[in-house]
């Protein structure tokens, strides 16, 4: 186990214990040869909006094209990125938007860490409703 994954480890093990009826998201599986599932070392963390307190900021917001947007993202426990890089899209399961904590459906119109290659971000899970992004912006533009 690496440096970093010990600390994942250990920052994890801290976090909120399960309230009664409030679903935890499972960790991210693969699929053996034999059929049984474990977990990968590729796997992105669990993302924190789905967690029952929510610990990651979305700091500043900059509109770069029609369907992107530059994020400023901090997660205390996992990452912090400047001017990442946001595409929209379409929601493709269920999830928490990370800014507002509003349930996200699929087919819902969000908007999501853009990433090329096989390294992806520790934010790479993580959702903003495409609706409250914009408010965000709106709200940032007029400060």
């Amino acid at each position: 186990m690496d440096a970093f994954n010990r600390w994942e480890h250990m920052i994890t093990s801290l976090g909120p214990l399960p309230v009664a009826g409030v679903r935890m998201l499972p960790m991210p599986r693969t699929r053996e040869t034999d059929g049984s599932r474990r977990p990968h070392r590729d796997d992105a963390p669990v993302p924190s909006s789905g967690d029952v307190r929510r610990r990651s900021a979305i700091v500043a917001v900059e509109r770069q094209t029609d369907s992107s947007m530059l994020v400023s993202w901090s997660d205390p426990t996992r990452c912090r990125y400047d001017e990442q890089r946001w595409i929209s899209a379409k929601a493709r399961r269920l999830a928490r938007c990370a800014l507002t904590g509003q349930p996200i459906r699929v087919g819902d119109a969000i908007y999501k860490p853009q990433w090329r290659g096989e390294k992806r971000p520790a934010n790479c899970r993580e959702m903003v409703l495409a609706t409250a992004l914009e408010q965000f912006v709106a709200r940032q533009s007029r400060a």
